[in-house]
């Protein structure tokens, strides 16, 4: 069951939560994606969902 979606940092071979927050819609995370990556254009996030 899909609760939301979850920002996650790329840290190769694995991913792992950026934070703790789980934003309702992909446009949520994508929004607070974009709104990090304009202040650390040098960091790798994905929005991946979040599932129970």
């Amino acid at each position: 069951m899909l609760i939301g979606y979850v920002l996650l940092l790329i840290s190769l071979p694995q991913y792992a939560p950026a934070s703790e927050t789980i934003y309702p819609t992909r446009a949520a995370c994508e929004q607070m994606k974009a709104r990090i990556l304009d202040r650390r254009p040098n960091v790798a996030l994905e929005c991946g969902e979040a599932r129970r």
